[in-house]
C-alpha cells in the first residue's frame, strides 16, 4: 500500500508540465461539478441551489491537489502576503459588483429578491468551490508556469485572461443571445479581477472573500437600484 501511494505521489514530477496540468485540472473540476449536480438530483433533495456540485468540487479538488508536492502552495491556501489584503478584497468585490450591475442594467435583467437559501448559498459556497477549483488549482498551475519561465507582467496578464475564458463559458451554458454575451463579459471580467487578486496577495483567501461578497450582495444592490 505504501509503495502504491509513493507511485501516485510520483505525479509531482509532472509539475514540470503546468499548462498540461492546468487543462487536466479544469477537466477534473468541471467533472466534479457535473457529478455533484447529478448526485444532488439523484438524492431527490429539495434544494433550489447547487449545493451538491459545490461540495463535490471542493472535496475532489482538495483530494486531487494532495497528489502534488506542497498542495497548500498550489491552491494558495496561505495567509495573504499583502498587508491590506482585506481592503483589496472588498474593493475587488465592489469593482465586480459595479461591473455586473451595469451589465444587468444594459441587459434589462429582472430585479427581484431571492429566497433565504439563495443568499446563504451565494455567501458561502461559490466562493469556496469555484475559487479552489479555478483560481486555486487551475490558476495555481499557470502561476507555476509563469515562475518557471520568468514571465513578465504582460505574460501573467495573458494567463489571467486565459483562465477567465472557461469561467465565463461555464456561466452562459443556459443562456443565449445578448444575455449570454453580457453574462460572459462580466463573469470573465470577474475571473480576471479574482486572478489578479490571487497573484497580488499570493493567496486564495482574498479571492474567496471577494467572490462571496460579490455573489451575496451583487443581486441585492441591483434590486435596490432598480426599485
Amino acid at each position: 500500500m505504501y509503495k502504491s501511494w509513493q507511485g501516485v505521489k510520483a505525479l509531482t514530477i509532472l509539475r514540470k508540465r503546468p499548462i498540461l496540468w492546468a487543462i487536466i485540472s479544469f477537466i477534473v473540476y468541471f467533472s466534479s461539478v457535473v457529478a455533484g449536480s447529478i448526485i444532488q438530483k439523484a438524492l431527490g433533495l429539495k434544494l433550489q441551489m447547487g449545493w451538491g456540485q459545490q461540495i463535490a468540487s471542493i472535496l475532489i479538488v482538495l483530494i486531487f491537489a494532495s497528489f502534488f508536492k506542497r498542495p497548500k502552495e498550489l491552491l494558495g491556501l496561505s495567509i495573504p502576503k499583502h498587508n491590506q489584503w482585506l481592503l483589496i478584497s472588498v474593493l475587488t468585490a465592489l469593482f465586480i459588483i459595479t461591473f455586473s450591475v451595469i451589465a444587468k442594467t444594459i441587459g434589462d435583467a429582472p430585479a427581484e429578491l431571492e429566497s433565504v437559501e439563495y443568499y446563504i448559498y451565494e455567501a458561502t459556497m461559490p466562493g469556496l468551490g469555484e475559487e479552489l477549483g479555478l483560481r486555486g488549482l487551475v490558476f495555481g498551475f499557470l502561476l507555476y508556469y509563469a515562475k518557471q519561465h520568468n514571465l513578465s507582467s504582460k505574460g501573467v496578464w495573458i494567463l489571467m485572461v486565459l483562465q477567465a475564458l472557461p469561467f465565463g463559458i461555464l456561466h452562459i451554458l443556459q443562456t443565449s443571445g445578448v444575455e449570454a454575451f453580457l453574462v460572459f463579459t462580466y463573469t470573465s471580467t470577474a475571473a480576471i479581477a479574482l486572478a489578479w487578486l490571487r497573484a497580488k496577495t499570493d493567496s486564495i483567501v482574498p479571492c474567496i472573500i471577494a467572490h462571496n461578497i460579490t455573489n451575496a450582495f451583487g443581486g441585492f444592490f441591483y434590486y435596490i437600484l432598480m426599485n
